[in-house]
């Protein structure tokens, strides 16, 4: 599985005193300044990254092939397991760790047991990805910081909170119609504060 390669740089290129574990599992270092819209404020989104970091942590060093293939989607305190892996003791061994990880509100299990994306549908992938991204950035009608967004082989996983229904349906709209996308899992949540408009 692919992982933040691309943050890890970036961390180390603005933050030469962040400490090298954060930086190899994408800590917080980057976090504060583009946090202020996200549904709950800029500690919501250090808790996520925190609990994305721990759990990460926990997973390489139990097991670093198993590491390597599973990706994390975090918002909010929910949390989807994505990856593909060898057999279900993998799958099983992969739950097992997450879940054992004290922090998440709810774990989601979007784990196949299928081959691993080859380079190519990790450039596809990572291509759906940003101009999903930059879609949900630009429209008017989204809170784009209350969402996590991965694509694998296709498929979009979107985890997050939404305002309204109208907003959660804005964002699947945006989801389904980029060209690539396979299947849209979608784990939203409404905001109860905001009722059910």
């Amino acid at each position: 599985m692919k992982k933040n390669y691309v943050f890890a740089l970036a961390s180390l290129l603005f933050c030469g005193a962040c400490d090298p574990v954060t930086l190899a599992f994408g800590g917080t270092a980057a976090v504060g300044a583009t946090s202020v819209r996200n549904q709950n404020g800029i500690s919501g989104s250090i808790s996520d990254t925190e609990l994305q970091t721990k759990i990460n942590r926990v997973l390489f060093s139990n097991d670093r092939d198993l590491f390597d293939k599973i990706e994390l989607s975090v918002k909010h305190g929910m949390v989807v397991v994505i990856g593909y892996v060898d057999d279900e003791s993998q799958r099983d061994k992969a739950m097992q760790i997450v879940r054992g990880v004290d922090g998440s509100k709810e774990v989601f299990d979007e784990i196949r047991v299928q081959k691993a994306p080859s380079a190519s549908d990790l450039a596809l992938d990572s291509s759906i990805t940003s101009r999903v991204k930059s879609s949900l950035l630009f429209d008017g009608n989204v809170s784009s910081l209350n969402y996590d967004i991965t694509t694998v082989k296709g498929i979009i996983y979107i985890c997050g909170t939404a305002q309204s229904k109208y907003e959660r349906d804005v964002v699947l709209n945006i989801a389904r119609t980029t060209s690539g996308v396979e299947k849209v899992v979608a784990y939203i949540k409404l905001n109860n504060k905001n009722g059910t408009n």
